[in-house]
């Protein structure tokens, strides 16, 4: 008798680490799935952003006709600097931040340099280069651009990452996936939507759009209905781009869509967001 009840207590003990067991996994699942996600627009953001950083009306290859430039070691005043190159060198340029560029010296040397040390540099034929700034008319000549929101997605915690690709000046196609935390289920989201910008050149741009899309619905293991969803969605909204710098823009966004249900109970969806976008 109680080696019976040692191992019904123990089988009790066994079925309520299971259970505590799923339960943990289910806390976690959005955890591993957020830093997934994360990842994937951390990699791909540096990526524009190395994309972006390319000098922009300088040559290559210039020569030094200042008596001297200072070569830092990071893009700022903050940075010491390390090495001095002297009139009559020739640096490369490698890349660019702002108004620093990165160039690499005869000796291989590589520092950052600023744009004011580098507007007397002469060219290949002995002609004083050109820097060209980005303009705010870049914004309007952009092919696309690239972002991450943050926001509600019908009581649910969204994160979603966007590429967009411009057709006409007011007209663009732009792709987004999101993951959405909830209390009962994790889902993810498929969205591909037309934009309509019809002021594109305003600091404050507005925009319409219409957008297909899919979510996967994952339940927890403590629902009653633990079967897993697969829906379309359709849906409408506006939002606005607010351009604050040469490169980026903040975008907010609402979005009021139907999900269409395999047992034919269509659902209304309800999406707010905001968050940072880089042209390219």
């Amino acid at each position: 008798m109680v080696y019976y009840n040692q191992r019904l207590k123990l089988s009790k003990l066994t079925v309520l680490n299971r259970q505590s067991y799923s339960r943990s996994l289910f806390i976690l699942q959005p955890i591993f799935e957020f830093i997934r996600l994360f990842r994937t627009i951390t990699a791909f953001c540096l990526c524009l952003l190395i994309n972006q950083a390319w000098a922009d009306g300088i040559s290559p290859s210039t020569q030094i006709n200042d008596p001297y430039i200072d070569i830092r070691t990071g893009p700022g005043r903050g940075y010491p600097v390390f090495y001095v190159s002297e009139k009559g060198d020739w640096i490369e340029v490698l890349i660019r931040k702002t108004s620093w560029f990165k160039v690499r010296t005869p000796r291989g040397v590589e520092g950052w340099v600023h744009k004011r040390q580098l507007v007397r540099t002469l060219g290949i034929r002995g002609e004083l280069l050109e820097i060209n700034d980005p303009t705010f008319d870049d914004f309007t000549s952009r092919t696309g651009e690239a972002g991450i929101m943050v926001g509600d997605y019908s009581g649910g915690t969204l994160v979603a990452a966007f590429i967009g690709k411009s057709l006409t000046e007011n007209l663009s196609l732009e792709l987004d996936v999101g993951t959405v935390v909830g209390d009962a289920a994790t889902s993810t989201v498929y969205n591909l939507s037309i934009l309509n910008q019809p002021f594109p050149i305003w600091l404050a741009s507005p925009y319409a759009m219409l957008s297909i899309g899919n979510i996967t619905i994952r339940k927890n293991a403590a629902s009653v209905n633990d079967k897993d969803q697969n829906d379309k969605l359709l849906g409408a909204g506006v939002g606005v781009k607010i351009h604050f710098s040469r490169q980026f823009m903040l975008r907010v966004e609402y979005r009021k869509g139907v999900r269409l249900t395999s047992d034919k109970t269509n659902r209304e969806t309800e999406e707010w967001k905001a968050g940072l976008a880089v042209f390219f």
